[in-house]
């Protein structure tokens, strides 16, 4: 009798963890790249990020903090977004931004981030 209720316990914990588990999980992969810009004080980083989908699903999710433009811009025939930075005049030294391209609607609950961008850019005389 024991062991037919040890049995019984057992099949009920199964069909409860299997019963649980979660077939409609979506399960995503985050591209990552960082690269290093290396630019003159004179000059306009244009870095181009490629094409999405919807163009605005990419934003600037850590600001470069020593620049004069820090901007993302799209070009409206070929759908490439592109990030523009030119440092603040007299800037030498390295600054940083980090870009994002998300899945669905910016910060809604379904949106996950598909690509992320941690630019190091070097400013030179």
């Amino acid at each position: 009798m024991r062991n037919l209720l040890l049995k019984s316990l057992l099949v009920i914990t199964l069909i409860f963890s299997v019963s649980c588990s979660n077939d409609d999980e979506v399960r995503t992969t985050t591209l990552i790249f960082t690269p290093t810009a290396s630019i003159s004080n004179s000059e306009t980083l244009t870095y181009n990020l490629g094409a999405f989908g919807d163009k605005n699903l990419t934003s600037i999710l850590t600001q470069a903090n020593n620049a004069e433009v820090s901007e993302l811009r799209v070009n409206e025939t070929t759908g490439e977004v592109y990030y523009f930075y030119q440092p603040q005049a007299g800037f030498i030294g390295h600054d940083f931004v980090r870009l994002i391209t998300e899945t669905g609607p910016l910060g809604s609950p379904e949106s996950t981030i598909a690509m992320q961008a941690n630019i190091d850019i070097e400013v030179s005389y």
